[in-house]
């Protein structure tokens, strides 16, 4: 039977927010991501030309829409009582913010080419591997954790990538971030609708106690 989620390492169970599966509050925020992702997916590849000055924006909307839906989680985490990540909780709004102003200073100072990607790969670099690093610690003991393990190696990947391809312009740096950004958004919008059927299936289990898995 399907069972709500209690505290992780690190933390404290305090009582279940009005006795909703936890994973209520995670899916909306997951398929925020995807969503994100998946858009700029599709603009860098169907793309063909784009221009410095457009395609900092693109980046911008990506970076920034990331970050937003990590502040978004950031929210939905802090209305539970029921689950504590330690000295880690408020790392998604950390991350979440620096990827909103990231994406700002990619759109208003990013003026030349080694700009975009200086101020890109170091934003999403340093993300991305603080997501890594998160998504390690709770790997196996929260549903998210495998999933920031994975976001995190492909962001990582992506910053790298767009440094390696500097040289070959915009259109290139653009699809390096744009492959990845196809990898999280298939597997958050997976992760998302995961998410929601499994809450619905504790849910259903809570009302039915001889209702088996």
């Amino acid at each position: 039977m399907p069972q709500q989620i209690s505290a992780p390492h690190g933390g404290q169970d305090r009582g279940r927010s009005r006795g909703a599966d936890v994973r209520h509050d995670l899916w909306g925020p997951t398929l925020l991501r995807a969503v994100v992702a998946l858009i700029f997916a599709a603009v860098t590849v169907f793309w063909q030309e784009p221009s410095l000055g457009t395609g900092r924006w693109v980046m911008a909307f990506f970076l920034v829409g990331t970050g937003i839906s990590a502040i978004f989680l950031q929210l939905r985490l802090n209305r539970r009582e029921d689950v504590d990540l330690g000295p880690s909780r408020n790392i998604p709004q950390s991350y979440g913010v620096l990827y909103v102003l990231g994406g700002v200073l990619t759109a208003v100072v990013a003026s030349s080419d080694w700009l975009f990607v200086l101020f890109s790969a170091v934003i999403l670099g340093l993300c991305g591997i603080t997501e890594l690093v998160l998504g390690i610690r709770f790997r196996g003991q929260f549903p998210l954790g495998r999933d920031w393990t994975l976001c995190g190696v492909v962001t990582v990947f992506a910053a790298t990538g767009m440094v390696l391809v500097e040289t070959l312009g915009t259109k290139a740096e653009l699809g390096v971030v744009g492959g990845a950004a196809i990898i999280v958004g298939v597997t958050q919008l997976i992760a998302a609708l995961s998410l929601r059927h499994d809450a619905r299936a504790a849910d259903k289990a809570l009302t039915d106690p001889g209702r088996t898995a």
